[in-house]
This record gives structure tokens, C-alpha cells and sequence, in this order.
């Protein structure tokens, strides 16, 4: 078994450990990144960016070239 470095918790180590279990809190979560855009752009320029990002864009490359 390996010796522990440090078998006292740090008051940061602790701190951190908590940060992170909230973030898995449901109710405790960040907005979705589009929740987020809709909120600074609105919601149409959100759906034209987001709907730009997720297309495939491999056959609009194909017919240009």
C-alpha cells in the first residue's frame, strides 16, 4: 500500500471537493450554452448560429469545389 502524502485534508482540497459536487446538483447547474446565446442574442440569431454550427458542411464543400 502506498504511504498518503498528506493524510490531512486541506481547507482548499475541501472547498474544491464541495464546488464540484454542486455542480452535479441538478438544481445548481450553469444554463445550457444555448439558454446562455438565446439570453445575449436572441432566440432567432441563436437558432441561425447554432443551426450554422451543427450542419454538415462536407457536400456544401463538395458542390463549391
Amino acid at each position: 500500500m502506498l504511504p498518503l502524502a498528506n493524510a490531512h485534508p486541506t481547507a482548499r482540497g475541501a472547498t474544491l471537493l464541495l464546488e464540484h459536487c454542486a455542480a452535479l446538483d441538478v438544481d445548481e447547474r450553469r444554463p445550457s450554452a444555448r439558454s446562455r446565446l438565446e439570453r445575449a442574442v436572441g432566440d432567432k440569431l441563436a437558432t441561425l448560429l447554432v443551426g450554422g454550427l451543427t450542419r454538415d458542411h462536407r457536400m456544401l464543400l463538395r458542390a463549391v469545389c
